[in-house]
């Protein structure tokens, strides 16, 4: 088991490494010649334990006066169990600059 701490430049990009896309349904035409067309599908995750944190904010210093900040990227936190963590390897940060969510 190992946890992952990402960030992504947007959740696009997450979508594409987390997730594999599905086709539920495809277009029939009547040309036999003519390629089928992806019509509708979903997103299957590729880790069991997939916990999207999205947009991250600068602690607040003075909650008086606190203009929220934001972290660049997009943040998600991976516990990998018996699947494949070369993917992630990439995208992995040190989480210590950044508040975080753990896992429990």
């Amino acid at each position: 088991m190992s946890d992952f701490y990402l960030k992504f430049v947007d959740e696009e990009q997450a979508q594409e490494v987390l997730y594999t896309k599905v086709v539920d349904e495809w277009s029939e035409p009547e040309d036999p010649d003519v390629e089928p067309i992806p019509l509708r599908w979903h997103y299957v995750p590729n880790y069991v334990n997939i916990d999207t944190i999205g947009v991250i904010y600068e602690p607040a210093p003075d909650p008086e006066d606190y203009v929220p900040v934001q972290y660049e990227g997009w943040f998600v936190n991976v516990r990998v169990v018996g699947e494949d963590a070369e993917p992630l390897i990439a995208y992995s940060i040190d989480p210590e600059p950044y508040p975080m969510r753990v896992w429990g």
